[in-house]
């Protein structure tokens, strides 16, 4: 069975995270909640919660800087945020999102509305965590090969030259000579690329 993802409720006045807490539980995701910014960034290093369902307007550190720490830190950045509050200056939120804010729901709100807000911010997590899934394992494949392929290289380039060392080659000595310069070059071509990539 999977595991219910964990919504952290962050607003001051109690009455609306009792409210948001039962309707988050009748969808169907588990809850914890916050009374302000502090403990919402406190809460969320120790509980690493699937989102935050943030009020921006709170005493003490706004929500501003909550969103600012959770983004700026690799083991939380991936956390879904969605703000909720009865501002509806578009400039105001607007910079919510660009500092990160994955959705914004406006107050008063209702059932359907959270839940499609709460969903749409979930899939566009995962979709975002399977895509970084996707490129690194791309990336260590890409590593891996680059690896594999300069063994190989490196044992055609020494054994061309094992051969040159033979006496009365012949023609054959340019041919085994051109193979060498042809895989220092393939080989040289991979290690840009790894440069490129900072790979080790």
């Amino acid at each position: 069975m999977s595991r219910k993802p964990t919504i952290l409720v962050v607003d001051d006045e109690e009455i609306i995270r009792n409210i948001l807490v039962k309707l988050i539980y009748a969808i169907g995701y588990s809850v914890l909640q916050a009374s302000n910014s502090t403990q919402a960034v406190s809460m969320t290093r120790q509980h690493k919660p699937d989102l935050l369902l943030l009020d921006m307007i709170m005493p003490g550190v706004d929500s501003m800087q909550v969103l600012k720490t959770v983004r700026g830190d690799d083991d939380l950045k991936d956390t879904a945020i969605v703000l909720i509050s009865a501002i509806d200056d578009l400039d105001i939120i607007a910079s919510y999102i660009e500092a990160g804010a994955d959705d914004f729901l406006p107050k008063p709100f209702n059932s359907t509305l959270l839940n499609q807000k709460i969903r749409n911010a979930l899939e566009r997590k995962n979709s975002r965590l399977q895509l970084q899934a996707a490129l690194q394992c791309s990336e260590e494949f890409c590593r891996q090969l680059a690896h594999d392929l300069n063994n190989s290289l490196t044992g055609i380039i020494m054994s061309a030259e094992l051969l040159l060392m033979e006496k009365d080659l012949g023609p054959s000595k340019q041919h085994l000579e051109e193979i060498i310069a042809a895989t220092e070059q393939v080989s040289a071509l991979i290690k840009q690329r790894r440069r490129a990539i900072g790979a080790t």
